[in-house]
Parts: C-alpha cells; sequence; structure tokens
C-alpha cells in the first residue's frame, strides 16, 4: 500500500481535488467527514459524469462544484493483513482500481493498481503479448468528447485516435479527460484532438507481458498500445495484467 492517504472534505471543489491529484500524481482522493471516510473520488468520477449531454452539468463549469455531487458513497475496502491476490479479486470483482485500507475504522493507506503491478505476483508473469492484449476503440481527432466518453465506458477505459491515414495521433485516458477540462466553462465543445495525449507509448507484438509490467512501472502508465510492421495490433491494460495473474 501507499501512504499518507490525501483526502479532501465533502464540501472542497472538484478543483481542489484536481490540484490534489496533480501535485502528488495519484488517482483517487478519499472524502472524510471529520474522522469518518464518507466517500471516495476518482479520475473516472470527475471525467466520465462531466460529459455535455448530462443535464445536470449542461453549461455549468465543474471546477465549483463540490466533491459530494460528483464522489462515490460506496467506499470499498480492505485490511492490512489480506493477500495481494485477494486486492487483486477485489479490484477485478468491483472493477475498481484502487481502495483504502482501513484497520478498525483507522486509514492506514491505499492500493491501486499501480501498486499491484509492481508486486512479486505481478512481476512473476510470463505471457506472450499476442495471447494477453485486445482490441481497442478507435476515434479520429474531430469526433465529440461524448462519444469517447461513451466508448471509453463500453470498452477499456482507452480510446486511440488516429489520423486521415489510420496512424495513431494520440491516446484518451481517464486522466486525460479529468485534466484537460480543468478550467474550461464549456467541456462540451472539446474534441477528442483536444485532450489526447501524444506520443503514444507502444510495443512490438512479440515482447512478453514482463515487458509490459516493467514499462508500465516506470512509465507509471496503466497501459500499452501493441504493434508490428504493419501498425495498430491491440492494447494491454494492467487489468488485463492482473486478470492473467488471478486466472
Amino acid at each position: 500500500m501507499s501512504s499518507p492517504v490525501r483526502v479532501c472534505g465533502p464540501d472542497d471543489t472538484v478543483s481542489y481535488v484536481r490540484n490534489l491529484m496533480l501535485k502528488h500524481h495519484i488517482s483517487r482522493v478519499l472524502v472524510m467527514d471529520g474522522q469518518r471516510a464518507v466517500g471516495i473520488i476518482t479520475k473516472k468520477d470527475i471525467g466520465y459524469r462531466l460529459r455535455s449531454r448530462d443535464p445536470a452539468w449542461r453549461r455549468r463549469s465543474p471546477d465549483n462544484e463540490p466533491v459530494s455531487s460528483v464522489m462515490t458513497v460506496d467506499i470499498i475496502s480492505i485490511s492490512p493483513g489480506s493477500s495481494i491476490h485477494d486486492a487483486l479479486v477485489l479490484m477485478v470483482t468491483h472493477k475498481i482500481s484502487g481502495f483504502p485500507v482501513i484497520d478498525q475504522g483507522m486509514v492506514l493507506g491505499m492500493v491501486t493498481k499501480s501498486d499491484m503491478i509492481r508486486s512479486p505476483l505481478v512481476k512473476s508473469l510470463d505471457r506472450p503479448v499476442s495471447g494477453v492484449m485486445h482490441d481497442v476503440q478507435q476515434v479520429t481527432k474531430e469526433h465529440s468528447l461524448d462519444h469517447v466518453i461513451d466508448l471509453m465506458q463500453s470498452g477499456c477505459g482507452k480510446v486511440v485516435v488516429t489520423g486521415e491515414d489510420g496512424s495513431m495521433s494520440g491516446i484518451i485516458s481517464e486522466s486525460d479527460l479529468t485534466f484537460a477540462q480543468e478550467g474550461r466553462t464549456q467541456p462540451e465543445k472539446l474534441k477528442a484532438g483536444d485532450v489526447m495525449r501524444s506520443p503514444v507509448i507502444t510495443l512490438d507484438d512479440k515482447a512478453r507481458t514482463g515487458d509490459v509490467i516493467r514499462e508500465m512501472a516506470e512509465k507509471h502508465i496503466s497501459c500499452l498500445i501493441i504493434t508490428n510492421g504493419q501498425g495498430l495490433k491491440g492494447i494491454i491494460t494492467r487489468d488485463d495484467i492482473i486478470g492473467e495473474v488471478i486466472l
């Protein structure tokens, strides 16, 4: 686990939480009301819920909205004596990427997929990437943010942005959605090309999962695009790696 745990209050603003995430290079912040954990807010909570057609957010800047309007209130937690395998299963079962470690009501730390990738259990995985990768959704730079979010939610949480010739121009993750909207009063006008990140980090399709795990740990990334001499072949995410480990 990682500690200390970064926290905020339910009345703090979304902008404040974004700044915490940027400053400490984290993807989630625990929401505390006094000594009691009342929620958790992640990049996904911010990025996915701020689509333009959501009437609760239409034509409103999210920056000054309270955390309580975005946070997830059902907190999944784990005890400090739980095994790494138990933590991985919990992540897959509940489709979450991290949760607090709590012992008798006291918050001790936070466990994330980034922490798990560095664990000996995950590092021992050795498979050809060709058997682990899967297809990735693709968009053009002109696709709307709503369309991008729809694809991300129905897929693996990432989309590749391609040019007119089919070449990769960039990639979009929850982090890109969350931080690209900061300070913008009209996120509904954003397009895929406005929020994408480049260059795209790739790996050859003849690599093995150990290469993927090492790249993820060293570069602090949640996915790798797999290519060959003919172009894009697929994507491998931390979820794919964790899924292989717990089989």
